[in-house]
């Protein structure tokens, strides 16, 4: 795999790319584009962006309104639930 050549790639293909690796799950997927390759609308959903989705999205998260910015909004999501709710 060249990961060079995902750089310029569209998200959809990135993940199919990533995840046919052995053991390389969406979640490892979403984390290797967003932090790897730069790619910003990536969204790397663990439990904290679980949680997050639940408390503040009910209805569903709207990926297009954020969109191509996911992956940053999704990393000011976490920090801020993390110091608020982190040392509970």
């Amino acid at each position: 795999m060249n990961l060079n050549r995902l750089t310029e790639a569209s998200e959809p293909d990135t993940i199919k790319a990533l995840t046919a690796v052995c053991g390389v799950g969406v979640k490892v997927a979403n984390c290797v584009s967003l932090f790897g390759l730069h790619h910003i609308d990536a969204f790397p959903i663990d439990v904290w962006i679980r949680r997050i989705l639940q408390n503040e999205y009910p209805a569903g998260y709207p990926k297009e309104k954020y969109s191509p910015y996911n992956g940053i909004y999704q990393q000011y999501m976490f920090y801020y639930y993390r110091a608020k709710y982190g040392k509970k």
